[in-house]
């Protein structure tokens, strides 16, 4: 209830944050003073601040030692027990503290809590109250400080400490000059008075009523006769120039609870006290602001680098200076920021490509750029103005460093891709194409080669990756597809001429085949016409020489007189039937001879050689038949009748 009547319109993030954390943080130590008076900052706490997104604002709360301040902090979170608050006379905080986790004010904003070590301890002595109070005003984006009572001489008096914060913290080097308080006010915090236990009514000399505000104002006035403490009005004013004031009644009537305020629920406190304090709670983080050096803001990393820079100059015996530890933190943070963003981008690039090398150029590229902008985010994450020269530089350091690792990676890749490529192109040529041109006749058309290199060059771009790839494919395996096209050129030419020399020796073979079937062809016209004219000639002295003749010329041929043809023949009809006269057998001689009148025929135009050679043997044998023949000699020529035969071979 009270967190949400405390919130702000805008502070509606911080009361999610603050009561979501309430069940597991607790307060860290920030800031150890050992007994030599050496400072030295926490690990964790450091560690803790550096997870810190986008913009801080811190809230530092200082005071006399048992004044309330832890209890102001833990109102703060909306809590009741989260810094530490005791009845001793001892201080219950040691060095400065902080709350263990930032509270959410906004989207990357984010608020530090800081407790310090009561003032004026007999346990401590001032140089180390001027240590704590100095670090708190230095760390600080809102400046709470809280006393008791009203603003009187003796609360003028506790605040000595800031007549020495001129000569304990320098807003520039020495070599820049020394710094005035003008100068220190623009790295100074704003200033709230929390005055515990007032009691005073809120008015003026008149009896007018007046702000908390104007009640301070009115009190750092200077008074005649107190040139001491005047000067600790004069510099309050002169350091804070945003200031201001609130005012907390007894939380308890009973002096007895009062000691023991933190076991009491805050629902038993007095009604009016609990309503300042939420105007308290409401008045602080409304008037919060980042913390700002000069006008750049802090982030997390980089108010870590701050704290260490402040305790480096307090150990060193020097004045903290805070324009020298301002600069000397930028660059711890840009270096640290430079030097993760290098290493990020160095694992996602470097490492983990050249696990996966060879790849594409389109892929390296993509890697690349997702790689560089995760480094960037790195390096820009702390908040630090763009337009810092330090910033810019810084900058540069890291595109050139990138670019560099950007540069050795592609090498690389260029090399294993050619590697890659030349191997599996060597080896698709091998099995692919190098195997059939080595056998003879695998190949018998150009277009079962440039097949087989097509799915060569669908293989090899499967298998490889990378720059090289074009480039091998284009030379390597271009210069092999020009050689294995000569050689089946070649083989193919050669085939065609052993092709054409076989057909050539086949038609030189058939010419001469056909040349000796010519002239066994006018050989034979030869020995036909011979043949013909010999029958011609023994078939003119047969018709004209007598049969007495022939016998006594010894004539033995085939050809002999007979019968005169019948009518029927020489008209070149039928002969008659059985019926009629009856028919002369023929001799045995007379078959021979009808056959070969046949063939021997003048109108005969084609004669096949082996045929001749038969019917010379076939009219030898008739000769030799006609002369063996056991038949009747013939008979007188006056005995023939004209029908009674014919003249056959």
């Amino acid at each position: 209830a009270l967190l949400a009547q405390a919130a702000l319109p805008g502070q509606k993030h911080w009361v999610v944050a603050s009561a979501a954390m309430a069940s597991a943080p607790s307060p860290v130590q920030l800031i150890s003073i050992d007994e030599a008076g050496k400072c030295h900052v926490q690990e964790e706490a450091a560690a803790l601040i550096r997870q810190v997104p986008g913009t801080l604002a811190v809230i530092g709360i200082a005071g006399l030692y048992r004044t309330g301040k832890s209890f102001l902090l833990n109102r703060l979170l909306g809590m009741q027990d989260g810094f530490m608050v005791g009845p001793s006379v001892n201080p219950c905080t040691k060095g400065i503290w902080m709350w263990g986790e930032p509270v959410q004010l906004a989207p990357n904003y984010h608020c530090l809590l800081i407790d310090t070590e009561g003032l004026g301890s007999a346990q401590r002595t001032t140089s180390c109250d001027m240590q704590i109070f100095s670090l708190c005003i230095l760390l600080s984006s809102y400046f709470v400080y809280n006393s008791m009572g009203s603003v009187d001489e003796q609360a003028i008096d506790d605040l000595h400490l800031v007549l020495n914060l001129a000569q304990h913290i320098h807003s520039k080097s020495e070599a820049n000059g020394i710094s005035d308080k003008t100068d220190l006010s623009r790295y100074f915090p704003s200033f709230l008075w929390v005055l515990r236990d007032f009691h005073l009514r809120l008015t003026n000399a008149e009896g007018k009523a007046i702000t908390e505000k104007e009640y301070l104002e009115d009190a750092l006035k200077p008074l005649p006769g107190q040139e001491e403490k005047n000067a600790v009005r004069s510099m309050i004013k002169d350091l804070f120039p945003e200031r201001d004031c609130h005012t907390l009644v007894r939380p308890v009537a009973d002096e007895a609870d009062l000691r023991h305020i933190e076991q009491l629920p805050y629902e038993e406190l007095r009604p009016q006290f609990r309503t300042q304090v939420e105007s308290f709670v409401n008045k602080v983080f409304r008037s919060v602001q980042p913390k700002l050096v000069g006008s750049s803001p802090v982030s997390g990393p980089v108010f870590v680098n701050l704290v260490s820079e402040y305790c480096e100059a307090i150990n060193a015996s020097a004045v903290p200076t805070i324009q020298s530890a301002w600069t000397s933190a930028v660059n711890r943070q840009l270096r640290t920021c430079l030097n993760d963003a290098v290493q990020l981008y160095n694992e996602r690039v470097n490492v983990r490509v050249m696990e996966l090398l060879p790849m594409s150029e389109v892929q390296l590229r993509d890697i690349h750029l997702t790689a560089e902008s995760e480094a960037l985010r790195i390096f820009m994450e702390p908040g630090i103005d763009e337009t810092d020269p330090r910033f810019v530089e810084y900058r540069t350091e890291l595109s050139r460093r990138m670019e560099h690792i950007h540069m050795h990676v592609e090498s690389e890749n260029s090399d294993a891709s050619r590697r890659q490529c030349i191997a599996v192109a060597e080896q698709l040529y091998e099995e692919r194409i190098a195997a059939k041109i080595n056998t003879h006749g695998s190949y018998t058309t150009f277009d079962q080669l440039s097949y087989d290199w097509d799915r060569l060059r669908e293989e090899y771009l499967q298998m490889t990756a990378g720059p090289a790839q074009a480039e091998v494919l284009s030379t390597a395996l271009l210069q092999r597809m020009t050689d294995s096209m000569q050689r089946v050129h070649d083989q193919l030419q050669k085939a065609s001429q052993d092709m054409c020399n076989n057909l050539e020796q086949r038609h030189a073979e058939a010419l001469k085949h056909s040349s000796s079937l010519e002239q066994a062809k006018l050989q034979w016209q030869a020995e036909r016409q011979e043949l013909e004219m010999q029958l011609e000639t023994k078939t003119k002295e047969s018709a004209t020489a007598s049969p007495t003749e022939d016998e006594q010329s010894g004539f033995r041929g085939p050809w002999r007189r007979t019968r005169a043809l019948p009518p029927c023949l020489k008209e070149g009809k039928p002969p008659p039937p059985s019926g009629g006269r009856p028919a002369v057998r023929p001799s045995a001689a007379a078959a021979p001879t009808k056959r070969s009148q046949m063939h021997f025929s003048k109108n005969s135009t084609h004669t096949d050689p082996r045929r001749v050679e038969d019917e010379s043997a076939m009219a030898e044998n008739s000769v030799e038949t006609g002369k063996a023949a056991p038949h009747n000699e013939p008979q007188a020529a006056d005995e023939q009748s004209p029908d009674s035969g014919c003249m056959v071979a």
